[in-house]
C-alpha cells in the first residue's frame, strides 16, 4: 500500500495528548510534594526529592509540547478488504499488519480526555493480543468498526 492510502489521526489529537500532559505533570508534582514531606517528617535524603523534581521539570515540554506533535505525525493506519496496517513510533518505528480474517473483537473506548474533544480509540482484539488505533473522531471509529465488521463476515464466508 501506498503512503497516500494511510490515513492520519485526527488533528485534535494533539490537543488530547497535551491535557494528557498536563494531567501527568499535575500527578508528578503531587509526588514531588509527597516526597519532600517524606524527606522532612522522615529525614530522607533531599537528592531523592531534587532529582524527583528535576524529572518532572525536564519532561516537562516533552509531555505538553514534544510528544503530542510526534504522536500525531507518526501515526498511520491502513484500512484495506484484506488486512489493517498500522505504523508508529517516535524513536522506534513499527509497522504493524493485522490480517482481516484474524480479527476476533472490535471495540471502541473513550476516556474523559478523549471524550471531551469527541474521539475514540478503536481496540482491534486478535488471538495473539491486541492493538489500538487511538485519537479518531468518534464518526470515524463507528465507520471503521463498521468496515471491519463487513469485511471480517466476508472473510468468515469464504472460509
Amino acid at each position: 500500500m501506498s503512503n497516500d492510502q494511510f490515513k492520519r489521526l485526527d488533528p485534535k489529537m494533539v490537543a488530547a495528548k497535551k491535557q494528557e500532559g498536563v494531567v501527568s505533570l499535575f500527578v508528578y508534582g503531587l509526588i514531588c510534594l509527597a516526597l519532600l514531606y517524606c524527606t522532612f517528617q522522615w529525614n530522607w535524603p533531599m537528592w531523592i526529592f531534587v532529582v524527583a523534581t528535576c524529572l518532572s521539570i525536564v519532561s516537562a515540554p516533552f509531555d505538553i509540547y514534544f510528544v503530542p506533535r510526534w504522536t500525531y505525525q507518526r501515526w498511520r493506519y491502513c484500512i484495506s478488504e484484506t488486512s489493517i496496517q498500522i505504523e508508529k513510533g517516535i524513536f522506534f518505528k513499527r509497522k504493524i499488519l493485522i490480517p482481516m480474517g484474524k480479527i476476533q473483537h472490535v471495540d471502541a473506548k473513550q476516556g474523559p480526555i478523549l471524550k471531551k474533544y469527541g474521539l475514540s480509540t478503536v481496540i482491534l482484539s486478535t488471538a495473539a493480543g491486541s492493538h489500538e488505533i487511538p485519537g479518531l473522531a468518534e464518526e470515524t471509529a463507528d465507520s471503521i468498526r463498521k468496515e471491519i465488521e463487513k469485511h471480517a463476515r466476508l472473510d468468515d464466508e469464504q472460509v
